[in-house]
């Protein structure tokens, strides 16, 4: 893999996973993204009364999630099931998608108004082509408000879990590590052609909005695995560098270029495009500003 590959896979990931962790922190610990999605689907006019399969279908999502989804929201009464099988919002339903739905929007608001009108039609393009790409599960007709610029939370949901699971899939194919543990490793893959990168625990917590105990086990369980080595910081007498091994850099080279091919498959060339990355970096700068400022929103 090259350098240059490496930067495109590690800029995508960034991008999805901190999207993927604003929404996580808005909802509600006991509700999943795919329980809110079902939520938000039901709102709409021409869902508000279907068949679990038929709401399948308009998420791109496996029945049985869809099913156990239903189960879990019809005993917390947010929906109910009716004699005929059909699905519908009860009242308490309909009140928590609406302010869900006002969170994710602010945040997702947060994410792209700073983007500047090109930046956002690079974006919106990605996004048609990944929605529209042939034999893809979500080949099918446009989200709603699809052929606007508009990132509201229902598109950024869609967007957001269809190129993490894409992204996850291809990690857990691989190798069996977590999307976040391999993220860990892609972070010290060398970007340039130098002899190693190396970053401290402090590095690796800004990169990956996570805590310094998962950095302190992960670093740990990825060491045992033969993955990475720590290593005195020759600048710091009490500090620790974190190092790819020759095992973590074969790992990080193989699942790197399966990533790249599954970008290529949704995007095409796109993903090498200079505008395409400068978006991206922008995008990324703006959601870290989002994920900082998400205590301070209105709620």
């Amino acid at each position: 893999m090259d350098y240059a590959k490496a930067h495109i896979v590690t800029l995508w990931c960034a991008v999805i996973a901190k999207a993927t962790r604003g929404v996580t922190k808005l909802l509600p610990k006991q509700m999943t993204p795919l329980q809110f999605r079902l939520l938000a689907q039901l709102t709409l006019p021409e869902s508000e009364r279907v068949l679990p399969m038929r709401a399948a279908r308009l998420l791109v999502l496996k029945p049985a999630d869809v099913d156990e989804a239903v189960g879990v929201l019809a005993d917390r009464d947010l929906l109910r099931v009716c004699d005929d099988g059909c699905i519908e919002l009860t009242r308490a339903g309909r009140e928590r998608a609406a302010r869900l739905t006002e969170r994710l929007n602010a945040f997702f608001a947060l994410c792209v108004d700073d983007l500047s009108e090109e930046e956002r039609a690079v974006l919106a393009d990605l996004l048609r082509r990944a929605f529209s790409m042939p034999g893809s599960c979500y080949a099918r007709r446009p989200l709603a408000g699809e052929a606007s610029e508009a990132f509201d939370a229902r598109r950024g949901l869609a967007a957001t879990a269809m190129l993490h699971y894409a992204v996850q899939t291809a990690v857990k194919k691989a190798t069996s590590l977590s999307l976040t543990d391999f993220r860990f490793l892609l972070e010290l893959y060398p970007k340039r052609r130098t002899a190693a990168r190396m970053l401290r625990a402090r590095d690796m917590v800004a990169f990956l909005r996570t805590g310094r105990a998962y950095v302190t086990t992960a670093s740990v369980r990825l060491e045992e695995q033969g993955y990475l080595v720590r290593v005195p910081d020759e600048r710091d007498a009490r500090g620790i560098l974190f190092k790819l091994t020759p095992q973590g850099m074969i790992c990080v080279q193989e699942v790197a270029e399966d990533l790249y091919a599954v970008l290529v498959s949704m995007f095409g060339e796109a993903v090498e495009e200079r505008v395409v990355q400068r978006a991206l970096k922008h995008l990324l700068e703006l959601e870290d500003a989002a994920l900082d400022a998400l205590a301070e929103l209105p709620w």
